[in-house]
């Protein structure tokens, strides 16, 4: 009987290994949804919520979840005013807020865990036009 106990192991190992990827194939979609939801939650919270003057104009660009959901990499772009001092101090102002953004993400979402926040920046924002007209025509 135990000998037959080591073949199902050893089968359920085998199988897990082939099943691996029709695993894989049904975590994403959870993973992309959570993925959204983060980016739709902190960018709200950066249009609404965040009082720090540095932050003004500071726009949520990406938000990319680890696969374990422990970590999450934001990316945001500085307004053109803010282009001279360069993204450090607006990069410490985040830091600041971390904790902040991270309790009001417990709030509004049931996760078991609220990932570590980590911000990048990926660039300046264009400045416009006066008239609300692009450069482009």
């Amino acid at each position: 009987m135990s000998s037959k106990h080591r073949r199902t192991r050893a089968s359920h190992r085998r199988t897990g290994f082939d099943s691996f990827s029709s695993e894989e194939a049904s975590v994403p979609a959870r993973h992309l949804r959570l993925q959204s939801t983060l980016f739709e939650e902190v960018s709200l919270l950066f249009r609404g919520e965040l009082s720090d003057p540095l932050l003004e104009g500071v726009t949520v660009t990406s938000l990319e979840l680890s696969p374990d959901g422990r970590n999450a990499r934001i990316g945001f772009t500085l307004p053109p005013e803010r282009q001279e001092s360069g993204p450090a101090p607006v990069e410490e102002a985040l830091e600041r807020a971390m904790g902040y953004i991270r309790s009001q993400l417990a709030l509004g979402l049931n996760l078991k865990r609220v990932p570590h926040l980590r911000f990048v920046c990926v660039g300046v924002a264009p400045r416009l036009a006066p008239g609300g007209e692009g450069d482009e025509p």
